[in-house]
């Protein structure tokens, strides 16, 4: 696959429908002038009616712009994507208030690339694999039963004061997505709980000498990346399960 420079990521035609997409916020140096600011950027990845995975655009995010992230959405809609099934994202306000006025039937989810590193920095694990197939598991349980015996080991292991706090800031909600079938929720969080993903796309400008001299740059090193954009990582199997699952949640959406 050709790197993706900005110009072609931002003007190219996306699919109708994607079953999820994936917001993963990163916090990376941008140089501007002779100042190294940090700054938010989201990269929205996202999985369509096929299973495939789809770099759909990269943003720099605007705190203080009740319309920017507005105005992305719409472009989106411009660009082809009528329906967003399930977004995974942080809990940005403006974002999420956007998403929503130009895709009324969105149903957001918790981001696990999100909550993962938050954990990884209190816990014992010493590879963040461990913590986040943990926290994965708490998902994708086939029952609630066993939801909620997975859950009691997982506050057995991380019981000090923040652990405590943390499962309490960022795990209220995995029970209430018991309402869908588990089928579904492997799809939700297959990729939202991918660490190796999450690497790849957070680009390690971590410290003050790196950084980034502009949004190209980052198109650039996501473009090399065709280990990863325009693949699948389901089984035939569980594709059709899943795909079963959500037309009967959706019947009236096109999606075989």
């Amino acid at each position: 696959m050709e790197k993706l420079t900005m110009n072609d990521c931002t003007k190219r035609k996306l699919d109708d429908t994607y079953l999820v997409v994936y917001a993963i916020k990163n916090e990376i140096n941008v140089k501007k002038g002779e100042y190294i600011e940090k700054e938010d950027i989201y990269t929205l990845v996202g999985i369509d009616k096929k299973g495939f995975r789809t770099l759909i655009n990269v943003y720099q995010d605007r705190k203080n712009n009740n319309r920017y992230w507005l105005d992305n959405f719409e472009t989106l809609k411009i660009r082809g994507i009528k329906n967003i099934l399930f977004l995974s994202v942080d809990n940005n306000k403006n974002f999420k208030r956007a998403a929503k006025v130009a895709f009324p039937n969105i149903i957001f989810t918790d981001s696990l690339t999100d909550i993962m590193p938050k954990f990884y920095q209190f816990s014992y694990e010493k590879s963040p694999k461990e913590i986040g197939s943990k926290i994965r598991n708490l998902y994708i349980q086939n029952t609630i039963t066993e939801y909620k015996e997975v859950l009691k080991k997982f506050k057995e292991r991380y019981n000090n004061v923040i652990h405590q706090k943390l499962i309490e800031k960022y795990l209220n909600n995995v029970e209430s997505l018991y309402k869908y079938s588990v089928n579904i929720r492997k799809l939700i969080f297959r990729h939202s709980a991918n660490i190796n993903l999450y690497d790849k796309i957070r680009l390690n400008f971590n410290s003050q000498k790196d950084y980034v001299n502009n949004l190209n740059e980052i198109y650039d090193k996501l473009g090399s990346m065709n280990d990863y954009f325009g693949f699948t990582s389901f089984k035939k199997t569980e594709w059709i399960l899943m795909l079963n699952d959500l037309i009967q949640i959706y019947p009236d959406l096109e999606l075989i």
